[in-house]
């Protein structure tokens, strides 16, 4: 039997390469905890390692941070894949089949702000179906806490958002 470290790292390759989407670290971590294979520590241990790595590369917008394997963490997978366990790739798959939809809208609401040239802060909202963009605003604001606010915002209220903007557009 493989040494479980090396196994979760691949592990998280694995869930990277299936998905077909970037993952965020509560979603890998929540396939963890969920299947009870390993504590919270250990898991973001694993991240941490696969990134130091190069296996993995990071995303980070406004408080959400998301993972992607990389081209040499598909050959690291490729060389270490028989580590996987039939039980474990089984867990796999049904993490991801009850979880695909969810975790794809929940990475689909993108938010960001950073500081603009003149002052302020220029705030980017977004949403994306299949990596399309399906709406992309764009707001300067005058404080960080204001642009903070519109990010937090942003996942809870941004269908109300499209949906009053296409009203207003196409009304």
């Amino acid at each position: 039997m493989a040494e479980p470290n090396l196994i979760y790292k691949i592990t998280i390759l694995e869930l990277l390469h299936r998905s077909g989407f970037p993952l965020s670290n509560s979603q890998i971590t929540d396939f963890f905890l969920e299947g009870d294979l390993t504590d919270y520590f250990t898991a973001q241990q694993a991240i941490s390692d696969d990134e130091e790595a190069g296996l993995i590369f990071s995303k980070t917008n406004h408080n959400n941070t998301t993972y992607s394997i990389t081209d040499d963490g598909v050959k690291t997978l490729e060389l270490f894949k028989e580590k996987i366990s039939p039980a474990l790739s089984k867990d796999i798959n049904k993490y991801l089949k009850v979880n695909s939809i969810s975790m794809k809208e929940e990475n689909s609401y993108k938010a960001t702000y950073f500081k603009a040239d003149r002052g302020g802060y220029v705030v980017q909202l977004r949403i994306t179906e299949n990596d399309v963009p399906t709406m992309d605003l764009s707001f300067h604001v005058g404080s960080k806490e204001q642009a903070e606010t519109l990010c937090n915002n942003w996942k809870v209220r941004s269908d109300q958002v499209y949906e009053a903007v296409m009203d207003i557009l196409m009304g």
